[in-house]
C-alpha cells in the first residue's frame, strides 16, 4: 500500500517564473540525479537541477513549476509528484510489487525482468545497426544520372558504424558471460540438466557471426568509399547482421519461454542448500548485474538508448535497488542524464534505435 504524498517543504529561495520544473539537491545525491533522469524520459517540460547542499535532511527538492511548491520526500513520493503533474507515458513511478510472494519468486521475477530487459536493448541495438548498414547499400548503390554528383557513403558513417556495432557487441557479450556464470549452472542443478552445454554451444554459434562482422566493418574502413568492393563488403555485411539478428532473437525467446519459468526453482533450491547469504531479494540480481561491469559503467547511456521509456524507467528501478555503492550509482544516473539532455525528447518516445544514433552523431 502506497504512502501519502509527503507535505511540501519550505522554500529554500524565491524562485522566478520561468516555465521550468526545478531540481534542488546535492550533487552526490541519487535521488536527485534519478528525478532528473525521469523528468527527462517524461520530457513534459525543460528541466533545471542546482546543486544545492541546503536540501531539508539532505534529501533532494521538487518544484514542478513556478506556481506549485517545493515538494520533498523518498524517491517513490517525488516520482509519484511527476507522474501526477504531468499525465501520460512513460510512467516513471516503479510499479507495484506483489506482497505476498514468497521470497524465492520475488528474486526470481527480478532476475527475469533483468534479463528480459538486456534482451531488449541488445535486439533494438542490432535492429539499429541492421538499418544503418541498409540504409548504407541504399546509398551506395544509387546511379548517378548525367551531370549529376554520386551519392557515397562518409567515412565517418562507418566509423560511427564500427562504434555503435562495437558497443552492441561488448554489452552482448557480457550478458552472455553473466548468463553462463550466474544463472545456468544452478539452473543445470536444479531442473535441467544440459543447459550449461547448449548455452555454451549456442553462445559459441554466435561469436564467429559476431567477429565476422566486426571484421567487416574494419575492412570498410581500409577501403576507398564508393568502390564496387566497398560496396559489395556493404552487403555481405548487411547480410551477416539479418543472420545475426535472427539467430540473436530465437536465441533470446527461447530462454525466456525454456527458462526464465525455472528460476523461483533455482533460487529455493539455493536457499535450502544454504548459499543464499543475502536475505534481501534483490542480491540475486545485485550479482548478475556486478558481473556485468562495462554494462553498469562506461556503456550504461549506450545500453539504456536501447530500450523504451518505459522499459528504462523499470531497468532503473532494478538499478537503484541492486546498487549498493552509492557512489558508482550516482555516476551512472549522472552520465545517463548528460546523454539524455543531448537528445530530442521526440526520439527518446518514439525510436529507441535512432535515440543512440542521434547521439552518437552529435559526439565529438
Amino acid at each position: 500500500m502506497r504512502s501519502p504524498d509527503p507535505p511540501p517543504c519550505p522554500p529554500l529561495r524565491p524562485t522566478g517564473t520561468t516555465a521550468l520544473v526545478r531540481v534542488y539537491g546535492s550533487d552526490g545525491c541519487p535521488v536527485a540525479w534519478r528525478v532528473r533522469v525521469a523528468l527527462l524520459y517524461k520530457a513534459a517540460a525543460p528541466v533545471h537541477f542546482t546543486p544545492s547542499e541546503a536540501a531539508p535532511l539532505g534529501r533532494p527538492v521538487l518544484r514542478l513549476s513556478a506556481s506549485d511548491p517545493e515538494l520533498c520526500g523518498t524517491a517513490d513520493e517525488l516520482l509519484r509528484h511527476v507522474d501526477a503533474r504531468f499525465e501520460g507515458k512513460p510512467l516513471v513511478t516503479p510499479p507495484e510489487r506483489p506482497a505476498r510472494v514468497s521470497a524465492a519468486a520475488a528474486a526470481a521475477e527480478e532476475v527475469a525482468e533483468l534479463v528480459r530487459l538486456q534482451h531488449r536493448s541488445a535486439e533494438r541495438h542490432l535492429e539499429g545497426v541492421a538499418a544503418k548498414v541498409a540504409e548504407m547499400v541504399k546509398k551506395g548503390a544509387k546511379k548517378a544520372g548525367k551531370g549529376a554528383k554520386v551519392v557515397v557513403v562518409e567515412g565517418a558513417e562507418v566509423r560511427r558504424l564500427g562504434k555503435w556495432y562495437g558497443d552492441a557487441m561488448e554489452v552482448m557479450l557480457e550478458h552472455a558471460r553473466m548468463e553462463e556464470t550466474v544463472l545456468f549452472p544452478d539452473i543445470q542443478r536444479a531442473s535441467f540438466p544440459g543447459v550449461l552445454d547448449k548455452a555454451n554451444e549456442q553462445h559459441g554459434r554466435h561469436l564467429p557471426m559476431m567477429n565476422g562482422i566486426k571484421e567487416d566493418i574494419k575492412t570498410l574502413l581500409t577501403l576507398e568509399l564508393g568502390s564496387s568492393l566497398f560496396q559489395e563488403v556493404l552487403v555481405n555485411l548487411s547480410v551477416r547482421l539479418k543472420a545475426l539478428q535472427d539467430h540473436t532473437k530465437e536465441h533470446f525467446k527461447e530462454e525466456e519461454r525454456e527458462l526464465l519459468p525455472r528460476l523461483e526453482g533455482v533460487r529455493r533450491m539455493q536457499r535450502e542448500e544454504g548459499n543464499v547469504s543475502d536475505k534481501s531479494n534483490t542480491a540475486w540480481a545485485s550479482e548478475a548485474m556486478g558481473t556485468m561491469e562495462m554494462t553498469h559503467s562506461k556503456l550504461f547511456p549506450f545500453f539504456m538508448t536501447g530500450l523504451l521509456p518505459q522499459e528504462a524507467m523499470q531497468y532503473l528501478d532494478l538499478v537503484c535497488r541492486c546498487t549498493k555503492n552509492t557512489r558508482h550509482l550516482v555516476s551512472m544516473l549522472r552520465s545517463l542524464a548528460e546523454r539524455l539532455e543531448d537528445a530530442n525528447p521526440a526520439i527518446i518516445h518514439n525510436n529507441p534505435t535512432k535515440l543512440y544514433e542521434h547521439l552518437l552523431v552529435k559526439s565529438p
